[in-house]
């Protein structure tokens, strides 16, 4: 599912393989994505291609451009704690924005180094900077803002549960200028496939 410089060489993705065939009303697909305790009650989680099934969510869809065409990468506006902005994409050079990617087969959020040192400046633990507290549910909900909405993942959904004695951990550091998200965030979003048509080359992304 994967964009053609993910891919192995010389492997067309089956993705762009369904686009080229024509096969697609649309050239989307959708992730539908249910907890443990919805499948229990009957509701299964599904993949589909050309459409996405407009019974399974309410309200209106919100589309955020691809601005990195690798693992689906679009612009990370903040990231909140308990409501209070962290100004983690604030002042971002150009040939580093702040993005963020929607990762079906990953379990963890990661973020890059400068996220990390943002999250200790304003006491938020992460896998390597514990934090001593009384409860994890101190640290609060955690809001992603993409698009100027905000996606919000209650304590228990970022928050690993604390551990004697009494110190709280939140997700993993990585050396990418963004960090995927799995299926908490998922959930909540879609992504269109084909936006944004820029081909900026892969190292430009490393920290």
């Amino acid at each position: 599912m994967a964009y053609p410089a993910l891919a192995e060489k010389n492997v067309t993705p089956v993705f762009d393989e369904m686009m080229d065939q024509k096969l697609l009303q649309n050239n989307i697909f959708s992730f539908y994505l249910t907890s443990k305790q919805a499948e229990g009650a009957g509701l299964q989680s599904d993949l589909t291609f050309g459409y996405y099934d407009k019974e399974k969510f309410k309200g209106e869809m919100n589309w955020n451009d691809v601005k990195y065409k690798y693992m689906f990468g679009v612009q990370l506006d903040d990231i909140l704690f308990n409501g209070k902005s962290t100004g983690v994409c604030t002042n971002r050079p150009s040939d580093k924005p702040c993005l963020i990617t929607f990762d079906s087969g990953t379990s963890l959020m990661s973020v890059p180094k400068f996220a990390t040192k943002n999250f200790v400046e304003h006491g938020i633990p992460t896998s390597n900077f514990v934090k001593r507290c009384n409860n994890e549910k101190e640290f609060g909900d955690m809001s992603l803002v993409i698009g100027g909405k905000k996606y919000t993942l209650n304590n228990d959904e970022w928050m690993f549960p604390a551990q004697k004695p009494s110190l709280s951990q939140g997700g993993n550091v990585m050396k990418f200028n963004m960090g995927p998200l799995g299926p908490q965030i998922m959930t909540q979003i879609d992504s269109k496939s084909e936006i944004w048509d820029e081909n900026r080359p892969f190292e430009n992304e490393w920290n």
